[in-house]
C-alpha cells in the first residue's frame, strides 16, 4: 500500500483528502523545480524556463479585498523569477470537492490587485479529479465596477489525471511512484469525464 495512504489513514476520522495531496504535491515539486517548470511550460502556462529563483507556498493566506465578504486561502502559490521579473501562479485543487461560491473569481481579482511592479504575469490554475468545466469570461471580470472589466489574469483549467499522465512519463525516485500510486487510489489516474452525470 501506498505511503501516503498509510501515512492519511492515521489522520482524523475526517480525512482532509485536498491539503494532505496539497503538501504531498507541493513539496514534491519543491524538490523537482524542473519537473515544475516542465509542467507549467506543458500546459502553456509559462514559456520562459530561465527563472532563477522559485517559491512555493501552500495556504498563503490574502486578506479580502473590499468586494469580498471573507479572506482567500488558494492551495500552492508559486512565483517564479528571473532576477528581473516575477511570474506568480495560484493553483486550486479539487478532488473530493466543487468550487466554493464564488472562489475562483475571488482568487482572480486578488491577483489582479497584487503590485504592477511586483509582477509580471499571473496565472490562476483549477485543477480537478472530476468533470467540472469552467467560463473563464465567469471568472476573469471584475465585479466591483459599474461595468465589467477584465482582469489581468490568465486562466486554465486543468484534470489531475493529466498531472498523472505527465508525471508517469517523468518518473525520478520514490516519491514520483508514492504520488502516482495515491493517485490511482484516489481515482485520480484517469479521466472520469461523465462523473457528475451520473449522480
Amino acid at each position: 500500500m501506498s505511503l501516503f495512504i498509510n501515512l492519511l489513514n492515521l489522520h482524523s476520522a475526517n480525512k482532509p483528502l485536498e491539503d494532505f495531496f496539497t503538501e504531498i504535491v507541493a513539496y514534491f515539486f519543491s524538490l523537482n523545480k524542473d519537473i515544475l517548470i516542465a509542467w507549467l511550460k506543458h500546459h502553456s502556462i509559462i514559456t520562459d524556463d530561465s527563472y532563477s529563483n522559485i517559491k512555493i507556498l501552500t495556504q498563503q493566506e490574502y486578506k479580502r479585498l473590499v468586494n469580498h465578504t471573507q479572506d482567500s486561502r488558494p492551495d500552492i502559490v508559486v512565483e517564479l523569477s528571473n532576477g528581473l521579473k516575477t511570474d506568480i501562479v495560484f493553483i486550486e485543487s479539487k478532488i473530493g470537492s466543487v468550487e466554493g461560491e464564488g472562489q475562483l473569481k475571488r482568487y482572480a481579482e486578488i491577483l489582479d490587485s497584487l503590485p504592477k511592479e511586483n509582477f509580471r504575469y499571473r496565472s490562476l490554475v483549477y485543477i480537478t479529479r472530476e468533470y467540472e468545466p469552467k467560463t473563464s469570461s465567469k471568472i476573469l471580470y471584475s465585479s466591483d465596477y459599474l461595468f465589467e472589466v477584465p482582469l489581468n489574469v490568465k486562466f486554465y483549467q486543468l484534470r489531475w489525471f493529466q498531472f498523472f499522465s505527465f508525471l508517469n512519463k517523468r518518473i525520478t525516485d520514490t516519491l514520483a511512484k508514492e504520488i502516482l500510486m495515491f493517485m490511482e487510489v484516489n481515482r485520480m489516474a484517469h479521466t472520469n469525464q461523465l462523473s457528475l452525470l451520473t449522480y
